[in-house]
């Protein structure tokens, strides 16, 4: 496969987003349109940037507890909107509040713009609790593919910072080791194309050090680790990622987090997310585990 020049790269994530906004762009309009009375979006202001973020639950009975969620789209690509089913089914029943961040997106936007600006939201979110009927002592974050990272770096961010904490995290097929290239990496039949994960990967790079742990978790020091809250990790067989998946499990095991893994040998990338056995499966599994988190009597 050739390798191409950074501004190679970039030139072609920016395609992409064009392309996703050609084919999507009307789908997502129609959503927005049948889901309105079951939605939200707010526009926060983080002193770098104005950031889209869309509200689930909100009328239910406050406080309630949160999930922060944070959708897929290997860092250039995807919206909130890719997650929604999910999203409203979590908010009517068990009854959560959700908020799915539209954090920025490669090339225009690499690392670590969207780690910053997701901080900044869930810190924002935590300062103005009361106004939107949340209990920060009930508070998850998820998310799907590079969501999934972006979750748990935001846990290692809170926990650095102290002054949030997270009851959980949900990591659906996580990218979590960005310094080993696609060509490196196993490619199951059905797994993402080679040259895609390329594309992906440079743009949210962007020449920065693949190995820093706020990009690449397996990476991360014992110190940066110990103290996360419980997670629940899923990993497809036939997916690139799986291999990284579960030394991240692993290294949280080892480390003293309370860390359970969902592997499922024939499921492709991000399997959850579309309609099938496994899918309901995966589904039930991570409601149960939000649920025990969630639902607790606040301390």
């Amino acid at each position: 496969m050739k390798i191409l020049t950074a501004e190679q790269y970039q030139r072609k994530g920016r395609r992409f987003h064009k392309v996703e906004k050609f084919f999507s762009g009307p789908m997502y309009a129609l959503m927005k349109k049948r889901n309105a009375s079951l939605r939200k979006e707010v526009f926060v202001e983080t002193g770098k940037n104005k950031i889209r973020t869309v509200w689930y639950g909100l009328n239910n009975p406050a406080p309630s507890p949160l999930l922060i969620d944070l959708h897929g789209g290997g860092f250039i690509l995807g919206s909130p909107e890719m997650d929604e089913k999910m999203n409203i089914a979590w908010s009517l029943d068990p009854g959560f509040r959700i908020v799915s961040i539209d954090y920025p997106k490669a090339p225009d936007y690499p690392f670590p713009h969207a780690v910053e600006q997701i901080y900044d939201v869930v810190e924002y979110i935590f300062d103005h609790a009361g106004e939107y009927g949340v209990d920060t002592q009930r508070v998850a974050i998820g998310g799907h593919s590079a969501g999934a990272n972006l979750a748990t770096v935001t846990c290692m961010k809170a926990k650095s910072t102290e002054k949030i904490r997270f009851v959980c995290q949900f990591l659906n097929c996580p990218p979590l080791d960005l310094a080993t290239t696609a060509l490196e990496k196993p490619h199951p039949r059905g797994s993402i194309p080679r040259k895609m994960s390329f594309i992906f990967d440079n743009c949210y790079l962007n020449g920065a050090d693949g190995r820093h742990p706020y990009i690449s978790p397996v990476y991360a020091h014992s110190e940066d680790l110990k103290g996360l809250p419980p997670a629940l990790i899923i990993v497809a067989g036939r997916d690139s990622l799986h291999e990284e998946g579960v030394l991240y499990y692993n290294k949280l095991s080892e480390n003293g987090v309370n860390v359970q893994l969902l592997d499922y040998p024939g499921g492709l990338h991000c399997f959850m997310l579309k309609q099938s056995v496994i899918s309901r499966d995966a589904f039930d599994k991570a409601s149960s585990f939000l649920q025990q988190h969630l639902q607790q009597e606040s301390v």
